[in-house]
Formats: structure tokens, sequence, C-alpha cells
């Protein structure tokens, strides 16, 4: 009786939450075909109800039944197939989306970026188990612990760095792409507090400022930096804004550090079911905005989502010239609903535009001016090109070794890490020709 109970309360459950997600279009229909959707909706949850109750009732190996993994299961394939953005989510991937946004999480303090079959580490945090490891950005991750990585769970192994406080993992790993010889370290996790905003100054007024994710206080982040640097250094007067892999975020955080930069017009407009009526249009607002400065931004394949909004506003705009590579492509929207078992369903909501009304959904954004990164460079001289170069691109640059841009003592200056970095540099040659002009 209390199966059959607990059934009844679940499947009515069902019923209301299905009846309620479409009232608003329920009101244009006639009695009679509001009876036969009820109907139907009635039937296929009834259908459920009693699959549920006799597999656990009947079923024959009583022990691989579990009603929460079994309804768990069915959520997963209820959303499978709408679109590679709507899924249900278990408790442990929303804590660990939760922490992302957060900027705190228990893992080994990697910033990873999928690379055709590979997971490349792009980024090691400061002050992480990473950081005082063997491993370096450029490596290549080809396991973790017994899991293999390649082309088909690529997320999967992002997902499994990441764990409880103070567990192990062993991490595999190549030098490079072309590395013959497999690694290995064995590391502990750590609550990881990520800041998403770094700056550097390249010279008196022009800076390096770099965004690793949209999370939560992003903003903050960012606007402060700015402030410091301009407390000690005076105004700002150029500017490279690094938004290379970064994957995108919160979409109020992509907003609002698209104002810092814009101080009028539309930074982005989400369109949801009904293509011809915005659903929300945000507009920059003038008191929120910095000063005007020169900037050039970089994006790359891995630049998503979020970095895709703020990018095509700048670009729309013409705030920032952008340079790179073309961008991934995600132009839609997702809302994330938390459900009474602890998971999550985070599903597609809406499209979104640039202010020009461009659509980044499967397209990205094409830079102003393309030009390969380091790595795409060095592997492109020791593979065929068949006869397609960086000279057949439309708007390319000129070609300049970077030992002769290296000769300005000013970059001598820098870190490492970003003296090497040809895209940096030849940004700041940009920066420099504009203040000639």
């Amino acid at each position: 009786m209390i199966k059959k109970l607990f059934y009844f309360n679940l499947f009515i459950c069902f019923m209301s939450i299905s009846m309620n997600s479409r009232s608003s279009q329920s009101d244009l229909k006639t009695p009679a075909q509001k009876v036969t959707e009820a109907n139907r909706k009635y039937k296929s949850l009834e259908s459920f109800s009693i699959v549920l109750n006799l597999l656990e009732e009947q079923y024959v190996d009583e022990k691989n039944i579990n009603v929460s993994n079994l309804i768990e299961k069915s959520l997963k394939g209820m959303v499978n197939g709408l679109d590679p953005h709507t899924m249900y989510l278990t408790e442990n991937q929303f804590k660990d989306l939760s922490g992302n946004t957060s900027g705190k999480f228990a893992g080994i303090g990697v910033v990873l970026s999928p690379k055709e079959d590979q997971l490349e580490i792009v980024e090691i945090i400061e002050n992480s188990p990473a950081e005082k490891s063997t491993l370096k950005a450029g490596f290549i991750i080809t396991g973790i612990d017994n899991f293999k990585i390649n082309k088909n769970n690529l997320s999967l192994g992002i997902e499994k760095i990441k764990g409880i406080v103070g567990s192990k993992i062993k991490i595999f790993y190549k030098e490079s792409a072309t590395d013959t010889t497999t690694h290995e370290v064995l590391l502990k996790r750590e609550l990881i507090h990520t800041q998403s905003v770094k700056l550097i100054k390249l010279s008196d007024h022009n800076v390096y400022l770099r965004l690793n994710i949209f999370q939560e206080d992003s903003f903050e982040q960012m606007n402060q930096k700015i402030t410091e640097f301009e407390a000690i250094n005076g105004p700002v007067e150029g500017m490279i804004f690094d938004l290379r892999n970064n994957p995108g975020g919160l979409l109020d955080q992509a907003i609002k550090i698209s104002n810092l930069f814009l101080d009028h017009g539309i930074i982005v407009s989400t369109v949801g079911r009904n293509d011809n009526k915005p659903e929300e249009v945000s507009y920059a607002i003038k008191r929120n905005s910095l000063h005007n400065f020169k900037m050039v931004t970089l994006v790359n394949e891995g630049s998503a989502s979020a970095s895709e909004i703020v990018a095509g506003a700048l670009q729309d705009s013409n705030r920032s010239l952008i340079l790179g590579s073309q961008t991934f492509g995600k132009g839609s929207v997702q809302n994330i609903v938390p459900l009474p078992n602890g998971g999550a369903i985070k599903y597609t909501i809406a499209r979104y535009y640039t202010p020009k009304g461009r659509s980044i959904q499967a397209k990205g954004i094409t830079p102003d001016i393309p030009i390969l990164s380091q790595t795409e460079y060095l592997k492109m001289k020791t593979q065929p090109t068949n006869g397609y170069k960086e000279s057949n691109l439309e708007n390319h640059i000129q070609a300049e070794d970077m030992a002769s841009l290296q000769k300005e003592n000013t970059i001598k200056t820098w870190p490492k890490n970003i003296q090497n970095d040809y895209q940096i540099v030849m940004s700041y040659t940009i920066l420099k020709k504009w203040h000639k002009d």
C-alpha cells in the first residue's frame, strides 16, 4: 500500500509539473483539445509509474533495482538528445558546477582545454598541487588513475580530476603532443580558490589582463585590479584583454564586464521561443564604464559562450580589435533549476545575439586579425599544409620574428610565459603603433 501510494504521488507530481509548464499555451486551446492533451500526458505518466512499480517488485535481480537510480536515469533520458547543453545534473555534477562559478572547488589546480582528441593543460593555478608538481602548461593529460583519456570522454576526464579534499589522484601525461613517453605524478586534491582575473603591467600605461572564467566575482576582481593599477601608475592607455581558452560562465558577469568597456549601446540580446520578440536586451550604462583606452582582445577556439558575448559586443561597437582564431560558437543561454533530490536540470532557454544582431551559435566570432597561436604555428611547421598557409588568410599580418620583437627592453621585463607568446607580443606592437598614430 505504501509503495502504491508513493507511485501515485509521484505520478500526480509529474502531472502537476507537466500541466503547469504548458499552461500559457493551453489557454489558447479549445476545451476538447485540453482534454485530449491531458489524457495523453496521463497515459504516458501512468505507464512510467507502472513500469517503475513492476521493476521494483518483480525484476529478477533485486540488487540491481534502485528506485532513485531508475528515476535519475529516466531524467537523463528525458533530456538526452535535445541539444548538447541541455542535461540532467547529478548531485555531484551540480556541486562541481556551483564550485566552478563560485571560484572554489577541490582539485589539483589546472585549467584544461580539449584539443582535438586530447586534454591540454593551458594554465597552472598559483599555490596549487599542480604548481608544486612536475606538471606544466602545454603538457597533455592522457589518463587519470585507471581512466584513459580519448576523444569520446574528454568532459568526463575533466570531471574526474575534481574530487574530495585530501583524496589522492594519479595523473598520466606527456610533455607534448609528439612525446612518446608517458609520465606520471601522484597528487593530493586541495580546495582550489581560483582568481579569475590576472593583470600584468606591460609598460608605464599598458596592461595585459587575463580572464580565465566568468565566475561570481569576476567583475569585482577586474574592476579592482584596474583601479589598483591606475592608483599607482595613472590611467590605463592600452590593454591586451585575453579571453583565450575562457569557456564562459555567468551571463550577468559577461554583461557587467562588457559595460566596463562600453558606455552606450546594446551589449547583448536574448531571444527565446518567440523569435520575433527579444526576451531581454542588455544596454551599457555610462556611469558603469571605465574611461576610453586602446584595446586588443585575444580569442581562440577555446573562447566560448560568455567570452563570445563580450568579444562580440566589443567588436560590433568598434571598441576593441579582435585578434586570434575563430571562437567556439556557443550562442545559447541555459537556465539551471535545482531539484529536490539534490541534482539539477540545465536546459536551453534562449539564443543570444550581438549588438548588430549576429547569431554566434555554431559560428563563433571571426577575429578582425586572424593569427595562429604559438602551438598551432609549431604544429603547422611539422605537418603538410596542402598548400594552405597563414598567408592565405584574409587580413593576415606581416611576418616579424619573435627575436626581433623581443629586442625591446620593455618586453624583456615581462614574465617568460607572455614574453614567448607570439599573439601577446603582436598585440603589444599594435598598441604601440596606435599610440604613435
